[in-house]
């Protein structure tokens, strides 16, 4: 049984990447009886009632959060007890920064839990996992560094997911029960947590800190979490921190290029290596040219559809994503900028700029 929270600071900042989110549930099954009823005691309700008959059609607990001054993690009782919210504000002032070890964070949550409502819960084994959000911190040299970073991947690549907008950011795939991505800037979201009492605590200097930061959140939803167990035979709480680091990199692969692109020739040298012939070399690189000088819808439209697929296929064999193939006028993250294997895990990474 866990009746209270573990926390450990070097694990909180012992790798380059976060759990921001976790929602948990166990079957009512493993709870005795005065404590499921203690549970729906402090749940509020929401009903329906049939505009035709008068009747009750439905009802069910609401969401409720554990009570807490400084976090939130909320709980609700269906056939399981669900628990979810950030493990990183457990014991940490704000999520900029937190634990990957999905075996820790789910302890620190389900022992918050426990210590809060007044009585032990299950061991982690015991639980099923339904999401899981994995979050990686990518510093800019300056606050419009990160605003023009965020600008130039909006505009970036082709996903099977859907893309949506907001000012702050973009998600990818919004609403899939499998997996989905956001990028977004860190700062606009820790000024507005702040505004919002007991949302989150920055000092002003973590504020400054914050306007630098890109984020990439990737979730693993509940269908992936179901396919990894049922064909890999691997349990959510069996995830290592490499692991999710990988899917993580895996996920966003498209959206930040490995490579410089400091020179021109060097696009035609590698393509060089990569085209059967000379010329195809020297037409992928004409169309190269051409997708910077006027934007890449615009210059596919003066290619015939196989010519465009060749040069296109040439252009990413040599480390080119569609980020990289914007107008000139807007320009390209360096390697130095965004790399995915250099993301920063702690406050102390976060130089004067």
């Amino acid at each position: 049984m866990i009746f209270e929270p573990h926390f450990d600071i070097e694990k909180e900042h012992e790798h380059s990447g976060m759990l921001d989110w976790l929602s948990l549930k166990i079957n009512l099954m493993h709870l005795s009886e005065p404590v499921v009823r203690h549970l729906q005691s402090l749940s509020g309700m929401v009903f329906k009632i049939n505009a035709l008959t008068g009747e009750e059609d439905w009802r069910t607990y609401c969401w409720t959060k554990i009570p807490s001054d400084s976090t939130d993690i909320h709980f609700r009782v269906t056939d399981s007890l669900h628990i979810q919210g950030s493990p990183a504000r457990i014991g940490m002032p704000n999520n900029v920064f937190g634990a990957i070890d999905i075996r820790y964070c789910a302890q620190k949550m389900i022992g918050f839990a426990a210590q809060q409502l007044g009585y032990p819960l299950p061991v982690i084994e015991s639980w099923g996992c339904t999401r899981i959000d994995v979050t990686r911190n990518y510093l800019m040299q300056s606050e419009s560094e990160a605003r023009q970073a965020l600008a130039y991947l909006k505009q970036a690549p082709e996903s099977r997911q859907a893309h949506s907008y907001e000012q702050n950011g973009f998600y990818i795939g919004k609403g899939s029960s499998l997996q989905k991505g956001k990028i977004y800037l860190k700062g606009r979201e820790a000024v507005a947590n702040q505004r919002k009492k007991r949302r989150a605590h920055y000092t002003e200097e973590q504020l400054s800190k914050c306007q630098r930061l890109l984020r990439a959140e990737h979730t693993i939803g509940r269908h992936l979490l179901r396919r990894l167990r049922e064909q890999q035979a691997i349990e959510w709480y069996q995830l290592s921190p490499n692991y999710l680091i990988q899917m993580h990199n895996l996920y966003f692969k498209e959206y930040f290029s490995d490579m410089e692109l400091t020179d021109m020739s060097t696009i035609l040298e590698k393509l060089t290596t990569v085209s059967p012939t000379e010329g195809q070399a020297r037409a992928a690189y004409d169309c190269y040219v051409r997708i910077r000088m006027v934007g890449y819808e615009q210059a596919r439209v003066t290619f015939t559809k196989p010519s465009w697929y060749r040069h296109i296929k040439h252009l990413k064999a040599i480390g080119l994503t569609r980020a990289d193939l914007q107008p000139i006028n807007v320009i390209p993250l360096r390697k130095r900028a965004i790399e995915l294997s250099q993301p920063i895990r702690h406050w102390d990474d976060i130089r004067a700029a």
